[in-house]
């Protein structure tokens, strides 16, 4: 009876240690699906930190300048275009007005935003050959902006991504000319949002000290590459970053848009009644200096 314990205490044991490690790979296994799932759920929040951080960069209180758009058609042909844009941010509604000066066939052409903290955003475009002035409906913001290759929502979102249109995850940082850019991308979050907006996902290049988009690829609703735009040049103004200078092509129409800001100032006693509906028939509005 002694001989056979001593035979079989081994065994047991050895049967032992093959549960305990299987046990302990099971275990290993079950931490290690949890720290997957916890590393997911972290890359996604700080996808939309940095979402939040694009989105609340500081903006004027009011500035305007001049706007001078350089479009490029796949046959060679140029037109140019000029603008007065004028910006505001008041109580976080932004209103966003831009008055075409030249060529003259648009002279007075007026478009003007209210991005609205709550409430919904309202749009309206002024043609004189009309002498009128028409409210844009919401689903305009995928249209493009005057013959240019950016949209109403382009123009809008003032290169910022509302952070209820889209779904975004983290890319893998990019490093050029020795410094480090986040990659932010983002699938819109319905298919009524994708017709919207004319787009369905999109891939930013954050430049990380200013939370300004410096790339920007576009698909559109099919999920097929649409367009770049690209800041060739970012200024501060005040305490606000701004394109003002930047390239948006078409790869679809082998189109080219160069948007080039002039005479931008910081105007914090901006008359808000020049940001106003009715006011958009009255043409270019006046503003010191510009």
């Amino acid at each position: 009876m002694k001989l056979f314990n001593a035979i079989k205490s081994p065994c047991a044991s050895r049967k032992e240690g093959r549960l305990s490690r299987i046990l302990m790979c099971f275990l290993g296994g079950c931490l290690l699906a949890m720290h997957a799932i916890s590393a997911q759920a972290n890359t996604q929040m700080s996808a939309l930190e940095l979402a939040n951080n694009v989105v609340t960069r500081a903006a004027n209180d009011g500035r305007a300048g001049n706007m001078h758009f350089t479009l490029h058609n796949d046959t060679g042909g140029v037109r140019k275009r000029s603008a007065l844009f004028v910006h505001s941010v008041e109580q976080g509604n932004t209103k966003i007005g831009i008055y075409f000066t030249a060529p003259a066939a648009l002279q007075n052409t007026g478009f003007l935003s209210y991005d609205k903290v709550s409430g919904s955003d309202e749009n309206w475009l002024y043609l004189p050959a009309t002498d009128r002035v028409r409210k844009l409906p919401a689903s305009s913001k995928g249209d493009y902006f005057m013959g240019t290759d950016l949209t109403y929502g382009d123009i809008k979102d003032n290169f910022k991504f509302t952070l209820t249109d889209w779904n975004f995850v983290l890319g893998e940082k990019q490093v050029i000319e020795q410094k480090e850019y986040y990659v932010l991308k983002g699938a819109t979050k319905t298919n009524a949002k994708t017709v919207e907006l004319g787009y369905s996902s999109f891939v930013a290049l954050i430049d990380p000290e200013t939370y300004f988009p410096l790339k920007i690829d576009y698909t559109d609703t099919d999920g097929s590459p649409l367009k770049t735009i690209s800041v060739k040049r970012l200024e501060r103004i005040a305490d606000a970053w701004i394109a003002t200078h930047f390239t948006v092509i078409n790869a679809q129409l082998a189109h080219k848009t160069e948007v080039v800001l002039s005479d931008v100032k910081h105007i914090p006693d901006l008359p808000q009644s020049i940001l106003t509906a009715d006011e958009l028939s009255y043409g270019v509005p006046s503003i010191a200096g510009l």
